[in-house]
């Protein structure tokens, strides 16, 4: 009985058997299998009496988990045995029993060619008694069985195993046993089973794919494979590649070690090269993921190939994990973008206010400008910042700047990538601040520290970083204004600095990690508002922000002037006060408060002059410069401005007088306009470049 089965198992093996491109596997694997086992029973107790030891076997099926030593099937029993027994008479005869089990065991790996089984089973069956004797008879009844088996299983490739078991089986209508069987298991192809080598590659795994950070996974892993060697001999020439069809144009080839010994398990981090063409998902979805795996065993190639899925979010997805990730949502060369921030530029860079920091000035009017356009805070009630802060694996939405142009509405995070994208758009570097609950913006001045505490009145509401400057800005509260924007935040940092619960992530540092994307989609028009709407909401604002800054200045001086009658000089002080801040108007009327006496005061007019220079109104200019040269005519400052607005006017022979005579009365600030020297478009050029076109000096 024992060879029909093993020839049957050797007759089904044949399809299976290893080719030239094949090699064999020790894995359980996981999936379906197939055993024949024969053997022989061995009764005991009581039974052992009458029956004498018989031939059995059994063929099962059963189902291997894949992650899980565990399996679970079903096995078909026969046993039979010779029946002999003194009792109301001397009688002989045979045994038969048909059973079938339900088992659940575990599957064990031993050695890398060497794997542990032991299993318990339960079920039902059939026995038919045939006797010589007259008082029993024969007869056939149903009946109960269970057991358990122990033993060991011997690979010989993927699909064929020989194994050897041992294990005790109970009939409730017929006698107790000892079971011995060898026999064979056939497997079909697992979802751990390579099927053309002598690996294993379980378990695959895969993160979600959040397309915002389709730059990122190309050095940072997006899943991780367990491959483990189960052959008897070291391969070598490993290699693994992840191919995701739809949405990588070639195979990211993984980091292995060259080679993996015997019963030796690596896990591999899968790394992953995906096109921009991921932006296009607007849903979640799954996509397929190929993993291929070659190698060689003595010299001879060997191929593994499996297919996984892989779940893409949406494109606005994120988790709260690490903060900086938002860097990537702030895509400051994205053409809506640069078209709103550059109109914004233009305005701030030809207006008045040069004393005031340009990063403060445009800082200033992207903040108003996003109020004019209508952009407005909205909790997103589906996923506030506030509860998944505090959540890092749950998904939140975020919109790219692009997008909450075109809503005029987002939360705080939304928000605040708006408006850092903005700035970075102008070459305003921005920092993303979080603080419990909530994220918003700090730009960085370009000033050291202590340049910054002596340039702004309210030192505590701004923030040093590596000795730079930064101003917070709380940009969800618009329309309350720039100002209140900047106390508030700055607020916010100060109180949670103390208790080290505020964080500042610079956005050039963010983005090496997390690279800012573009949408692919076409680009969206906005109506962006008009020069002359920009100019006046950012000009409002910055008053403001200049009455703050000078207020006590002029509230000094102010006191002075009314306690000295009037005295010219402070009149002059204040006019150069509010000039040296571009509050032109208020200047010109307090310069013109004492240009007016008898005789005129020289500071004044030299002063006006200055005034109609930065209008570019020269004609007024040295209208003004000349009244005063005939008052004081070796005053430096004054040289300085007539050589200067001559030179505008190409007078350069009178120019050369005037900068000869300036040069042996103040050498210092002759020295600082050097490009008087040079003529035509040398001059300019170099007026230019030294900065000094929309420079003038006040005389005080």
């Amino acid at each position: 009985m024992v060879a029909p089965f093993i020839l049957l198992s050797l007759v089904l093996l044949v399809p299976t058997l290893p080719s030239q491109a094949q090699t064999m596997d020790s894995s359980g694997g996981s999936g379906l299998s197939f055993s024949m086992y024969p053997g022989v029973n061995l009764p005991v107790g009581d039974g052992a009496s009458v029956a004498s030891p018989g031939l059995g076997g059994t063929i099962g099926a059963e189902y291997q988990f894949a992650q899980l030593p565990l399996f679970l099937g079903l096995d078909g029993y026969y046993g039979g045995s010779e029946l002999s027994g003194l009792g109301v008479e001397e009688f002989t005869g045979s045994l038969s029993s048909f059973s079938a089990f339900a088992k659940a065991g575990v599957r064990l790996p031993l050695l890398p060619w060497l794997r542990f089984t032991v299993a318990g089973f339960v079920g039902g069956g059939y026995s038919m008694m045939e006797t010589d004797s007259t008082a029993y008879g024969s007869s056939a009844a149903p009946g109960l069985g269970f057991g358990a088996a122990a033993g060991v299983e011997l690979p010989i490739n993927n699909s064929l195993s020989f194994g050897l078991k041992a294990g005790y089986l109970a009939h409730s209508n017929t006698y107790s046993g000892v079971t011995v069987q060898l026999g064979t298991t056939l497997a079909l192809q697992g979802a751990g089973l390579s099927g053309k080598g002598s690996l294993a590659v379980d378990p695959v795994q895969f993160d979600t794919v959040f397309p915002v950070f389709y730059k990122y996974y190309d050095d940072n892993p997006v899943g991780t494979a367990v491959i483990t060697n189960n052959n008897r001999k070291r391969l070598s020439n490993l290699a693994v590649t992840l191919m995701v069809p739809r949405f990588m144009d070639v195979q990211k080839t993984q980091t292995v070690p060259e080679g993996l010994g015997p019963g030796e398990s690596l896990e591999v981090d899968l790394f992953a090269l995906f096109t921009d063409d991921i932006l296009g998902v607007t849903e979640g979805t799954k996509v397929a993921a190929k993993l291929d795996i070659s190698y060689e065993i003595d010299g001879k190639p060997r191929s593994i190939s499996l297919d996984r899925s892989l779940e893409i979010a949406h494109r606005n997805a994120l988790t709260w994990d690490d903060d900086r990730k938002a860097a990537s949502f702030v895509t400051a060369k994205d053409g809506t973008v640069l078209t709103l921030a550059r109109n914004v530029a233009a305005v701030v860079r030809s207006s008045a206010f040069d004393s005031i920091n340009i990063n403060v000035r445009t800082a200033v009017a992207m903040a108003e400008v996003l109020a004019l356009y209508g952009v407005s805070y909205v909790i997103d009630p589906t996923s506030p910042y506030a509860e998944l802060a505090d959540q890092p694996q749950v998904v939140d939405f975020l919109q790219f700047p692009r997008q909450t142009l075109e809503y005029k509405a987002g939360d705080c995070d939304d928000l605040s990538i708006l408006y850092a994208a903005l700035l970075e758009a102008v070459g305003v570097p921005t920092a993303l601040v979080t603080i419990p609950g909530h994220i918003y913006v700090a730009f960085s001045t370009g000033m050291k520290a202590d340049e910054a505490h002596k340039l702004f009145s309210r030192p505590d509401e701004i923030i040093i970083r590596d000795d730079i400057a930064w101003v917070p800005v709380e940009i969800t509260i618009l329309k309350e204004g720039f100002l209140q924007a900047w106390q508030i935040g700055a607020k916010q940092w100060r109180e949670n600095a103390s208790r080290d619960q505020a964080k500042m992530y610079p956005l050039a540092e963010a983005w090496s990690l997390y690279p800012a994307v573009g949408l692919p989609d076409a680009e969206s028009r906005i109506a962006v508002p008009s020069q002359s709407e920009i100019l006046s909401v950012y000009q409002t604002q910055l008053v403001r922000f200049i009455d703050r800054e000078i207020y006590a200045q002029v509230s000094r001086i102010q006191t002075q002037i009314a306690s000295s009658n009037s005295d010219p000089r402070y009149i002059n002080r204040l006019g150069v006060l509010y000039a040296s801040y571009g509050l032109m108007d208020r200047a010109r009327a307090e310069f013109n408060r004492i240009a007016q006496g008898n005789p005129p005061n020289v500071s004044a007019l030299v002063n006006l002059g200055n005034l109609h220079f930065l209008g570019k109104e020269l004609g007024p200019a040295l209208e003004y410069y000349e009244k005063a040269q005939q008052l004081m005519p070796d005053n430096p400052v004054l040289l300085l401005a007539l050589a200067r607005t001559n030179h505008a006017l190409e007078n350069y022979g009178l120019v050369g007088r005037l900068y000869t005579q300036l040069k042996n009365i103040d050498p210092a600030l002759a020295g600082q306009f050097a490009y008087l020297d040079f003529r035509g478009e040398d001059g300019q050029r170099a007026s230019q470049a030294s900065g000094l076109a929309s420079l003038v000096v006040w005389d005080e």
